[in-house]
């Protein structure tokens, strides 16, 4: 491990191209996936050979940011994989040879050191990741799919621009223009508007106003955290029955960077949609989500698949979890940022890998299992030929069998036993693929095998 991420003759450009292939050769063309967007802190306070850490999180903290680009299916909800990465350390973005940084012309006349600061900013990484995304995305239809920190009108451009799509969360401060629906509130119209004048039959708007009164029909139950975070069942500390409604908006924002303000050319269209937790429990601040998107939301089903993409986006917390408390990638004693590139090229396959493996067979991403669960993967262990069983659970136990798991109930089924599982099981498989009749006669001719091998 160590001779590969030193190799400085292949370029950590090369590896992520790599990967992106074997990701999008999973991928039918002309098929819809989601890009998740979200930036997770890798913190090396400890590690004082990496000279190139930053200040992360709240000042007190040293290491990098890592900034993922995580495509996923949105109907079965599987971890396509990281088409696109980048480790930002003192030096700044690690994909400057490959992103165009400096793409947007508003910016053109910032001095070195504010086009350095810009290069930091994470809306502008989302902005610069769609446009340069969209060569080698080209032929699929992506939805970008961002948090509020990715709240940027540029983010919104850049997608249409791309011909992709976009589901982005919103804080909901700001004036928009509206159609002038019946059910628009007169203490919501401001004549403060924002940027362009409204088109006939549009008024401004004051956003957080205007949200009391969309009319919202009954959406969905959905399992939340401790922390009011989508998890599974399992994990579920309270249960939030959700309402969602929509509405058009034309938004007409200045471009905040580097605390400068610059005005874009003409406003975005866009269609937000409110999903609402009804009756939430005393004391709980009630979910609320605001979704710019430029999916429709005319029916229904339409509403739902915009909140089923957001709703999608926590999955890369799991994903980063992986990469943390699974693989550890913490505690790597690698000595700087471009090393650790190149370990989360690995990583990032691996973690996509095993987070399938797990969910394609109803196990979830983190904990023990229930006693139910383990009970099933030790009878596929021990039975590894009844037909009662389906294959993919008597494959999982055989793979975290090859590791040494014996089945004792304490012991966990973690990522590396799975990884090294796996590599032990697949050169079985290619064994048995390559020299299938050979190590049949072999199998039927037990006494050669004892005079071969001195039993």
């Amino acid at each position: 491990m160590y001779r590969f991420v030193g190799n400085g003759d292949v370029p950590i450009s090369r590896l992520r191209e790599a990967r992106a292939k074997v990701v999008l050769d999973r991928v039918p063309r002309d098929s819809e996936f989601l890009i998740v967007h979200d930036v997770t802190l890798l913190d090396y306070s400890k590690h004082y050979s990496k000279d190139d850490r930053r200040v992360i999180g709240d000042t007190h903290g040293k290491g990098y940011e890592y900034v993922s680009c995580l495509a996923v299916d949105p109907e079965s909800a599987t971890l396509l994989g990281v088409v696109h990465d980048t480790v930002v350390s003192e030096d700044g973005p690690d994909d400057q040879d490959s992103m165009e940084y400096d793409y947007e012309p508003m910016f053109e006349e910032f001095t070195p050191e504010e086009k350095r600061r810009l290069r930091d900013n994470h809306r502008h990484q989302m902005a610069v990741h769609v446009n340069g995304l969209s060569e080698t995305l080209s032929g699929y239809h992506m939805v970008h799919v961002g948090d509020r920190e990715f709240d940027d009108i540029l983010v919104m451009e850049n997608c249409l621009q791309s011909r992709s799509d976009f589901v982005v969360r919103t804080v909901g401060n700001r004036n928009v223009q509206v159609p002038r629906y019946d059910w628009v509130p007169p203490d919501a119209i401001t004549t403060k508007r924002p940027g362009h004048r409204p088109p006939e039959g549009y008024v401004c708007v004051n956003l957080p106003l205007l949200l009391e009164h969309v009319p919202l029909e009954s959406y969905k139950t959905l399992s939340l955290n401790s922390r009011g975070r989508v998890t599974d069942e399992r994990s579920a500390e309270r249960h939030a029955s959700l309402s969602i409604g929509s509405f058009k908006a034309r938004l007409h924002r200045d471009v905040l960077r580097n605390r400068k303000r610059f005005s874009t050319c003409a406003p975005v269209d866009v269609s937000v949609v409110v999903i609402r937790e009804t009756n939430p429990p005393q004391d709980e601040d009630p979910l609320q989500w605001i979704l710019f998107t430029s999916l429709p939301v005319d029916t229904p089903e339409q509403m739902a698949k915009v909140g089923r993409a957001y709703e999608l986006r926590w999955s890369i917390e799991q994903f980063f979890r992986l990469l943390k408390s699974g693989f550890g990638i913490e505690k790597a004693r690698y000595d700087n940022a471009e090393k650790i590139a190149k370990l989360l090229v690995l990583l990032t396959l691996a973690a996509m890998l095993i987070l399938n493996l797990k969910r394609d067979i109803g196990l979830p991403s983190k904990g023990a299992l229930t006693d139910e669960e383990y009970q099933r993967i030790k009878t596929a262990m021990l039975e590894p030929e009844s037909e009662d069983i389906d294959l993919d659970t008597r494959l999982f136990a055989f793979i975290a069998k090859y590791d040494g798991w014996i089945g004792r109930r304490g012991d966990p089924i973690g990522p590396t036993v799975l990884m090294r599982g796996l590599l032990q099981v697949l050169a079985i498989l290619d064994a048995y693929e390559r020299f299938g009749p050979l190590i049949k006669e072999a199998v039927e001719n037990p006494n050669i095998l004892k005079r071969l091998f001195c039993v």
